[in-house]
């Protein structure tokens, strides 16, 4: 298993966070999504994925990847 983490804009609720795990939670190969409402950290687990793929899932539901 390996793990992808971001840092991403616009994290405000619960509702926020549901929204990220479910758009990711819908790619491939994503077994597990961690959301810290606090601080706009998600953690990305599973075999197989491809970083910028879910940048841009994150991205089109409106949770873009913060500049480093």
């Amino acid at each position: 298993m390996e793990t992808v983490s971001f840092n991403v804009a616009n994290v405000k609720c619960g509702g926020c966070a549901d929204t990220i795990r479910s758009k990711l939670a819908a790619e491939n190969g994503v077994a597990h999504v961690a959301v810290d409402i606090k601080t706009g950290h998600v953690e990305v687990q599973g075999a197989g994925l491809q970083r910028a793929r879910l940048a841009q899932a994150l991205k089109s539901a409106g949770y873009p990847e913060k500049p480093a």
